[in-house]
C-alpha cells in the first residue's frame, strides 16, 4: 500500500491534526474530564484565578478552564498546532469569550512573563515532547510562589491489556509506544515526573494513579477504537 499522505501541518502531532483527530480529542476530552476537574478542584483552580493550559490541543480543558475561573480569571492556551490553536481561537469568538487567549507556541520554549499565573495544567504532553525538563522549567518560572501545576500522563503504556488476550492488541500497543520514541517521545513518563518536579523546585504533594476498565460497546471503549482507526489510517 502506498503511504498515507499528511496534510500540511499534520505532522505537528503523532496522529496529525486533521477532522477525525480533532473529534477523538474532543471524545477523549468527555471521557476524562472529570479527572480532570477533581485535580483542578485540590490544586485551587477557581474563580480569579490566571491558569496556563500547556499543549492545549483543541482548547477543549482550555474552556472548561475558563467556565472555573470566571471571567475575573484569565486562561492562556498554547500548543505547537496552528490548526488547534485556531479551532480554540474560533471557539471563543464563538462563545464571546474574552478571558481566554491562545497562542501557537513549542512548549518546551515557553517564553512567559514570571510569576505571571497562579497555575497550569498539562495532561498527555510531556510524554511526546524531547526535552520534558523544558517544559517543567518554563512552567516553573511562570507560576507564582505557591502556584500549582497539575500534570495527567503515562506511567506504563504498554501495561494496556485486553480480555481475553491477543497478542496482536499487545504487538499494537508496543508499536505505538516505539512510534512515540523515535520523535523523541517517552510513553512512560510517569515514573520521571516527580523526579523533575522536584528538580524545578516543585513539591510533588499528590500522585494519584487512574486505572480504568472499558466494557465492549461503552463510551470508553470507543476512545481506543477511534485511537486504532486514526493511528492506522496515519501508518499504512
Amino acid at each position: 500500500m502506498k503511504p498515507r499522505q499528511a496534510v500540511q501541518g499534520e505532522q505537528e502531532y503523532v496522529l496529525g491534526t486533521n477532522r477525525d483527530e480533532l473529534l477523538r480529542l474532543g471524545l477523549q476530552h468527555q471521557l476524562w474530564a472529570r479527572y480532570a476537574a477533581d485535580a483542578w478542584e485540590r490544586a485551587g483552580f477557581g474563580p480569579g484565578k490566571r491558569l496556563l493550559d500547556v499543549g492545549c490541543g483543541p482548547g477543549y480543558a482550555s474552556l472548561d478552564l475558563a467556565a472555573r475561573v470566571g471571567t475575573r480569571g484569565q486562561v492562556h492556551a498554547i500548543d505547537i498546532s496552528e490548526r488547534f490553536i485556531s479551532h480554540l481561537q474560533s471557539q471563543t469568538q464563538l462563545r464571546g469569550l474574552t478571558h481566554i487567549t491562545a497562542s501557537v507556541g513549542q512548549v518546551e520554549r515557553l517564553n512567559l512573563s514570571g510569576g505571571a499565573f497562579d497555575g497550569a495544567y498539562a495532561r498527555w504532553v510531556l510524554c511526546f515532547v524531547k526535552n520534558p525538563a523544558a517544559v517543567v522549567s518554563g512552567v516553573a518560572r511562570a507560576l507564582k510562589t505557591g502556584g500549582a501545576f497539575v500534570i495527567q500522563d503515562y506511567f506504563n503504556y504498554e501495561g494496556v491489556m485486553i480480555a481475553p488476550n491477543c497478542e496482536v492488541f499487545r504487538c499494537f500497543f508496543k508499536m505505538v509506544a516505539q512510534s512515540w520514541r523515535m520523535r523523541g517521545g517517552n510513553p512512560e513518563i510517569g515514573a520521571e515526573i516527580p523526579n523533575l518536579l522536584t528538580r524545578h523546585g516543585f513539591e510533588a504533594w499528590e500522585i494519584k494513579p487512574l486505572l480504568r476498565i472499558a466494557r465492549l460497546g461503552s463510551p470508553l471503549w470507543k476512545w481506543p477504537e477511534t485511537f486504532f482507526h486514526n493511528f492506522l489510517l496515519l501508518v499504512i
